[in-house]
């Protein structure tokens, strides 16, 4: 996320979100989990407070935790085996590193323009056969939400398409509606791929 007005949002919001998610239990991340190998090195793209990041790791694999808000990385570093470091979906430059990627609700800040390149890179860094579980709001366009922060929506097709183009295949779509700090209810998508 380079959006420097949702990037402020959520470094001034940080101990609120944190509230929000400690009581949401993320069903979605067996969608990840259960394609990893033991001791997997898991990348946590968009990672804010770092709670996935924290079962990740306390589930005994390595996890690299980024998020463009600081105080966001602050409290997801606070976790052992989580090395947490503030970047933008720009700055994701490995190369066959990962075994998985998590990017739960947070390429949806990305402006869809950008979407094809940071799916790119996300490919690029996983090692081969490696998974991604992306979640992603279900809508059209782009728009800033009631608290300021940019959002990107996508529908399924749209997202299974820019998937396989850049070299995924697509394994697994699940859907939902959950509340979030805007207070509406939306629903949402979660997509598996494999590189």
């Amino acid at each position: 996320m380079s959006d420097s007005e949702t990037v402020d949002f959520y470094n001034r919001q940080t101990e609120a979100y944190k509230k929000l998610t400690a009581s949401f239990e993320n069903k979605w991340l067996s969608k990840l989990t259960d394609h990893l190998p033991a001791n997997a090195h898991v990348l946590d793209l968009g990672c804010g407070p770092g709670q996935d990041s924290r079962l990740l790791a306390n589930a005994g694999h390595r996890v690299t935790a980024m998020d463009a808000s600081a105080e966001m990385v602050h409290q997801a570093g606070l976790t052992e085996g989580v090395e947490a470091r503030v970047a933008t979906f720009d700055d994701l430059d490995d190369e066959n590193l990962y075994d998985g990627v998590w990017a739960s609700f947070s390429l949806l800040h990305a402006p869809k323009v950008d979407f094809p390149k940071h799916i790119a890179a996300i490919h690029k860094a996983l090692k081969p056969g490696g998974t991604l579980v992306i979640s992603l709001k279900v809508g059209d366009g782009e728009e800033r939400d009631t608290l300021g922060r940019f959002y990107a929506y996508y529908q399924e097709d749209e997202l299974r398409g820019l998937l396989t183009q850049a070299g995924f295949t697509v394994t697994d779509v699940a859907t939902g509606r959950a509340k979030g700090m805007a207070g509406t209810d939306d629903p949402f998508m979660v997509m598996t791929a494999h590189a």
